[in-house]
């Protein structure tokens, strides 16, 4: 593929960028990678791979107008900015927020389901393990850090102009995805669509086997290292963008998990960990979230 990827999804977990994902896939000048992780610029091991593997995920391209890729952990993740400016410096960026509390707990509920976060840690227990795991860039635990959204959209302003980046609210996605769609395509520069946002992607729900799960999306595990070791490239993107999700979906449980409940005590060590990041986003970017005591408080039993 001789054209650049022009538009990454950097950001957030747990906040619409899945569904945002398959909705864009509906516009015809719109080519995304075959896999909707891609998680090159994050992973040295990938990085140090270089642009033809990180290609290999775009073997479909038809000469759309665009071609986007994502990975939410991005935003979080300062080493990618430098090296997604050396790779485009033109690139653009779209970035979903929700309620850094919300996010959080859904991303520790997620993880727990997944099999990456032991089953006997509550969310306290991974608030005070957020320093070793950021230390390992573990970010799929980092559930806390990730939601310091001003902290990391200005890392990235600092190297990439502000007119690059399309912040928006995963509320406004769900309540005027009009609106949302449109200043997109403007963004974008492509044609204006009607988009189809019946179907809800990645909503949360149960697993029939934890074990499996883990097995499927763990980093390392030992069906990807064998993969990894056996497969072609091409071989690999057809199985993780073709079979994982239809083993995904079919191991998906209707079944709903027990939902996360903050005593007031977590509820008050939450609202102090996001208070200044909070107030910084509302000055600079003009997005607000709860602050202080109102911060989650519908979630404390």
């Amino acid at each position: 593929m001789k054209k650049k990827v022009d538009f990454l999804i950097i950001g957030s977990q747990k906040a619409g960028t899945t569904s945002l994902f398959h909705y864009l896939t509906q516009h015809p000048e719109i080519y995304f990678s075959e896999v909707k992780e891609v998680n090159y610029f994050v992973m040295d091991h990938f990085f140090a791979k270089g642009e033809k593997y990180y290609h290999s995920f775009f073997n479909r391209y038809k000469n759309q107008k665009v071609i986007g890729s994502s990975y939410v952990h991005m935003l979080p993740c300062e080493k990618c900015i430098s090296r997604v400016y050396h790779y485009n410096p033109d690139m653009k960026f779209i970035i979903m927020l929700r309620d850094p509390v919300e996010r959080a707990i859904s991303g520790y509920e997620y993880a727990l389901r997944n099999g990456w976060e032991s089953q006997g840690n509550t969310i306290a227990d991974a608030l005070s393990l957020e320093g070793s795991r950021l230390q390992q860039e573990a970010y799929d635990l980092t559930y806390f850090y990730n939601g310091l959204y001003n902290r990391h959209i200005t890392n990235w302003m600092e190297r990439f102009p502000r007119g690059q980046f399309l912040i928006l609210k995963q509320e406004h996605l769900k309540h005027d995805p009009e609106e949302i769609f449109n200043s997109i395509f403007e963004f974008l520069q492509i044609s204006k669509r009607s988009i189809d946002t019946t179907v809800r992607y990645n909503v949360a729900s149960g697993v029939h086997n934890k074990s499996l799960q883990k097995i499927m999306l763990a980093k390392g595990s030992p069906i990807n290292r064998l993969l990894g070791a056996l497969m072609s490239q091409q071989a690999k993107v057809f199985i993780r963008s073709k079979i994982f999700p239809l083993i995904y979906k079919a191991n998906t449980s209707r079944r709903k998990e027990n939902k996360t409940m903050l005593t007031a005590l977590e509820q008050e060590e939450l609202r102090n960990y996001f208070e200044k990041d909070l107030e910084a986003l509302e000055k600079n970017f003009n997005i607000t979230y709860a602050h202080k005591k109102s911060i989650g408080d519908s979630l404390v039993p």
